[in-house]
């Protein structure tokens, strides 16, 4: 057999997961599917005493002697786990993967206990018919008073299958029910008795699995569930699609370097089956009983590749399956999304506080290749009066592709403490691409390279040889591209570098020397280099010391690339590792398999899941880092790697697709933790037929579009023919062709920078609001732009007629509504804008340039469709209008003005304070938390003193007062400000129906460790806007007491009250009473 037919048959290999799933299921396969299922005392035990694995679950054997293991982690979480190498009940080890934050499952389950100081137990009960078997997670079982039995998971013995019952309450009527008002004078009786509240509780079937569910073979594993018609299944990672809702579709996880999102399928960014730079196979389940509080999330715990399929072959079945190694399934039953994100970061861990700046804009380019260009984009950005906070500077700045070196040749980056100085002096901080390779051209003054070859640091060439391929001679590696698969002979093919790389493949295939790699960056760049074994501690630690010299010249974050770790096609399989390769597998201190070594495909994404550990990591440890917030903003890694960093979603390009899917990409990847993401704003990669720069109506929309989502970037590459992307250069532009374009032409191309500007200016005003969502999220878990499922559950229609709508528009936090016009005039001139049922909504009346905004418009009934003209204009009273943006009735916003970039007073003690404005709507009664701090300082991190100080109202749960400590930063202490703003509305009606609406507005602070600091970057007033709807009897108005300074401003129609911050930084806080007839 030759070469080629012995790779593509060689079961070590990508498979798409259609073809996984056709060959699973072929009669002539092999592939076994147990029928029977049985559980006896003897199983359980490891040696003499009890295995620590049954001791929240149970070990069960099928009736061809294969094992299955069911266990609970928390009472409304339990895993499935099986592996057909296991023979014995003591192959089920008590050891988790990297991606769980204990070691073992044992210590993760009785620090969680501590963390959420509940007692609960797991019970085995056999059906006396001989029918079911139920494992049951029980709070409190031995109180015969609080016993409650959380979720009843019974496994049917003949034909197999798993049933999961818990209670669960019905959704609440979104029609508020009438009321009598209660003002002061009201005794509590005003309502009379009424009827009774009970809570609505169903014991009801949340989650099952197919009968027969387990089909499996030598190396792979599937399981079956039934998939109910009305469930919906959303999150999925940063999978691409053309739905925020997937189904009748597969899907692959498998993270490789898939530029453009088009090797596999060749359909591009709309393709939901696409595998793509990041893996991240969880998702959560809604609408599966509708009516009902119920969600059910999925993490599949698996390093190689994952499959799904989600009805794709059958409409009522999700099948979902792993490669190799053990098949581990997580499932957790919530009644909502902060229920259910909370309990998946419960055992995957939390993001750490960011630096506030990483919310500001950001600017980068495959091209900035010399300290002038680099210093000449920011001065171009202060001069057209552009915030910007961070500079991102490629693999331009190194010394021939040296990582962690500068080239400081002239007319390179002769200088770069001074030029990161000099930027960080403007407020702009820098980061730089760092890859996981390190060129090994021999050179005596590279460190990295030296030392690693002397500790024997880099990944060894050493092969489990394909026994019959078992000659350098027969080796090929598997590339995909434009959805077509081809081989490469490793033996003569190699880059097209600038200077050819004349290694002897045979030399040091399978020879125990370090393993010959490199990485092409395109263009005849790059060089051959090896790869440190981040798979092993030690060399962790070793690398995040490399950062050393870049810090101590003043850069401020990392930009992690090249992650899985990306390769040229010809030095392994898809553009990474070779399949065979082997590779620690880095297991837990005491784990007697821990250091096992695996295939490179068994184990696919632990190797860039540990390069993100090791980077964030060896940044605390740094000297000039002691105490600040590090930030890594990585390219793809595994699931649970968003404790360590951000993501980018990967090499796009300048299409309406790309633009199409972002919104939605980030939406999905806050579901799992992933705080900070965002797609290369304006695409990486020229379109097809692109002439030299992006189509300047795609970057204003993509503007538009991200103008409140978390991360920011615009990214492009001038070496892959961009000349620019950076908006001031499409004014240059403008200016310099104007004459020779036509009305529409000069129309778009004349907006660019006045657009994109204000976009960015107004996402400054609001950085307070983004702010707040993020540090909440280490409180609740929920992120800073939402999908409106998360934010208006109560709107089933979200689910059904108007799901589109919920992967276009997001929210900020709660109560800002953004709708991006995603597609371009041509094809569609107006915005449709569906605003979510049952609250009133206001269109965006503030403004981007340090105003206090315009009156509101009449306000708008939830459930309403828009036509909102979002045409495209320079003209400055329809900028704020080409984004359809909305505020929920009783909205509370805080405002600040807009600055070139986010201070930092640890580094600038002569910062001017920036004054808050806070905007209070009319409408329904809320509650604002609001967080102040320094922005930079890993102390301002909240701890568990300050969070089991919380209302239950606000933590949800006592579960959620612990969930958001478990191991967080070991050097939070709470060193903020928390400071809560109130606004309660009722009318006092007369008997001839004349009445007084009154608001009372409460602002105090339960929580103040910031003390002084605070007045320095605020000052010592709130100024708070109350703004009054269309028909207000704006003479009538009047506030109580009159302590504080007020006016009412009848054109912008708002009462303005001044607060002294001393007077409402308290517990008692300050209150007042805004009345009119």
């Amino acid at each position: 057999m030759d070469a080629e037919s012995i790779k593509r048959r060689d079961p070590y290999i990508f498979i798409k997961a259609d073809d996984v799933f056709k060959n699973l299921d072929d009669p002539a396969s092999g592939t076994k599917q147990p029928l029977k299922i049985s559980c006896s005392d003897d199983d359980q035990l490891l040696g003499q005493a009890q295995n620590p694995v049954c001791k929240h679950g149970r070990i069960f054997r099928f009736d061809d002697n294969s094992l299955l293991h069911i266990q609970f982690i928390r009472p409304k979480i339990w895993r499935i786990r099986f592996n057909s190498q296991n023979s014995t009940p003591a192959d089920f080890r008590d050891y988790n993967t990297r991606t769980l934050i204990q070691d073992t499952m044992t210590t993760l389950i009785e620090t969680l206990d501590v963390f959420e100081q509940i007692n609960w137990r797991v019970e085995l009960i056999k059906d006396p018919a001989h029918q079911f078997y139920k494992l049951q997670s029980v709070l409190d079982p031995d109180d015969p008073i609080n016993r409650r039995v959380c979720v009843e998971l019974f496994i049917q013995r003949n034909p197999f299958k798993i049933t999961a019952v818990r209670s669960v309450e019905v959704l609440p009527s979104p029609n508020p029910i009438p009321e009598f008002q209660i003002n002061e004078t009201s005794n509590g009786h005003a309502n009379g008795n009424g009827v009774t509240r009970t809570k609505n509780t169903y014991k009801v079937v949340v989650w099952q699995t197919k009968e027969q569910a387990l089909q499996y073979n030598n190396y792979a594993a599937v399981l079956s569930m039934e998939k109910a018609s009305t469930a919906k299944y959303m999150g999925f990672g940063e999978q691409g699609g053309t739905h925020l809702f997937k189904d009748k579709t597969y899907m692959n996880y498998f993270n490789f370097d898939n530029m453009k999102y088009e090797n596999i399928y060749n359909e591009g960014p709309r393709c939901d089956a696409e595998p793509l730079y990041h893996s991240e196979p969880y998702w959560i389940e809604v609408d599966g009983l509708p009516g009902y509080q119920s969600q059910v999330a999925t993490f599949i715990d698996n390093y190689s590749h994952v499959c799904v399929d989600i009805g794709k072959k059958d409409a009522s079945t999700l099948r979902v399956g792993t490669r190799f190694n053990t098949f581990q399934c997580i499932m957790a039953a919530g009644n909502n999304f902060k229920d259910v994100i909370y309990l998946y970061t419960s055992i995957a861990g939390g993001p750490k506080l960011k630096p506030r700046h990483i919310l500001g804009y950001h600017q980068g380019c495959y091209g900035y290749d010399t300290q002038q260009k680099v210093v000449d984009v920011v001065d171009r950005y202060r001069q057209v009066d552009f915030p910007l906070d961070g500079m991102h500077i490629d693999v331009d700045m190194q010394d021939n592709y040296r990582t962690f070196t500068i080239d400081t040749r002239e007319g390179k980056f002769p200088n770069p403490t001074q030029m990161f100085s000099s930027l960080r002096a403007k407020g702009v901080k820098c980061s730089t691409n760092i890859t996981p390779y390190i060129n090994s051209e021999p050179n005596n003054h590279y460190s990295t390279y030296n030392e690693g070859v002397q500790n024997n640091y880099f990944i060894k060439d050493r092969r489990d040889k394909d026994p019959t391929a078992p000659t350098a001679e027969q080796q090929r590696y598997l590339i995909y591209g434009n959805g077509n698969a081809r081989l490469r002979n490793p033996n003569v093919d190699r880059p097209p570098y600038s200077h050819p790389d004349n290694y002897n493949f045979a030399e040091v295939f399978d020879s125990g020397k370090d393993f010959h790699g490199g990485v092409f960056y395109g263009w005849g760049n790059g060089n051959p280099g090896v790869y440190p074994n981040l798979n092993n501690k030690e060399v962790r630690k070793w690398w995040g010391a490399q950062y050393k010299y870049l810090f101590d010249c003043g850069l401020e974050f990392v930009w992690q690339d090249m992650t899985s770790p990306c390769m040229a096609e010809e030095y392994g399989d898809m553009k990474s590792f070779p399949f065979r390769l082997l590779l620690d597998s880095d297991g837990w201190s005491g784990d007697p398999k821990g250091q096992e070594q695996k295939k490179a495909i068994e184990i696919w994404a632990l190797y860039s899941y540990n390069l993100h550990k090791a980077t964030y990591h060896g940044l605390n440890y740094l000297d000039t880092r002691k105490g600040k917030r590090n930030f890594i903003i990585g390219r793809g890694s595994f699931a649970g790697s968003h404790r360590f960093a951000g993501l980018w979603t990967g090499d796009n390009s300048s299409t309406w697709d790309f633009l199409d899917i972002s919104v939605a990409q980030v939406l999905a990847l806050g579901l799992s933790g992933v705080t900070i993401a965002g797609a290369d704003v304006g695409g990486f990669e020229p379109a097809p037929n692109e002439n030299a720069f992006a189509d300047p109506e795609l970057v204003i929309r993509w503007y538009c579009a991200y103008s409140l989502l978390p991360w920011f970037r615009n990214h492009y590459s001038q070496k892959a023919g961009k000349q620019f992307q950076e908006p001031y250069k499409y004014e240059e532009y403008y200016q310099n062709n104007k004459d020779r374009m036509s009305e529409g032409e000069r129309r778009i191309y004349g907006s660019v920078l006045p657009v994109c500007r204000y976009y960015i200016k107004l996402r400054y005003t609001l950085l307070q609001v983004m702010y707040d969502a993020m540090f909440e999220n280490l409180i609740n878990g929920l992120p800073i732009a939402r999908t409106m499922v998360i934010t208006d559950e109560l709107d089933r229609s979200l689910f059904d007629d108007n799901k589109a709508y919920a992967r276009s528009q997001y929210l900020v936090r709660n109560d800002i509504l953004v709708a991006p016009a995603l597609l371009k005039e041509s094809v569609r001139n107006k915005r449709k804008v569906y605003l979510p049922y049952p609250n009133r909504w206001f269109t965006m009346n503030l403004r981007a340039e340090n105003s206090k905004g315009v009156p509101l418009l009449p306000k708008i009934s939830g459930g309403t469709y828009i036509d909102f003209d979002c045409h495209i204009s320079n003209d400055d009273g329809h900028i704020p209008y080409i984004t359809p943006m909305f505020i929920r009735e009783g909205a509370i916003i805080p405002q600040i003005n807009a600055r070139d970039s986010v201070p930092d007073r640890t580094t600038n003690p002569n910062t001017p304070e920036n004054p808050v404005t806070i905007n209070i709507y009319p409408g329904k009664d809320n509650t604002y938390s609001m967080y102040l701090d320094d922005g930079v300082s890993r102390n301002s991190a909240p701890t568990s003193v300050y969070l089991s100080a919380l209302p239950n109202s606000e933590a949800d749960t006592p579960d959620g007062k612990y969930l958001s400590t478990r191991f967080g930063d070991p050097e939070a202490q709470s060193q903020f400000c928390n400071v809560v703003i109130k606004q309660k509305s009722w009318v006092t009606r007369n008997e001839d129906d004349s009445g007084i609406f009154t608001r009372r507005i409460t602002i105090t602070s339960p929580w103040d460790e910031y003390k002084e600091k605070v007045y320095q970057d605020i000052g010592d007033v709130y100024t708070v806007v109350i703004w009054h709807e269309v028909g207000t009897q704006l003479n009538s108005i009047s506030v109580t007491p009159d302590t504080f300074h007020n006016t009412n401003d009848l054109k912008m129609r708002a009462t303005i009250v001044t607060v002294p911050v001393r007077a409402a930084h308290t517990l008692k806080g300050v209150s007042f009473d805004v009345t009119h007839a």
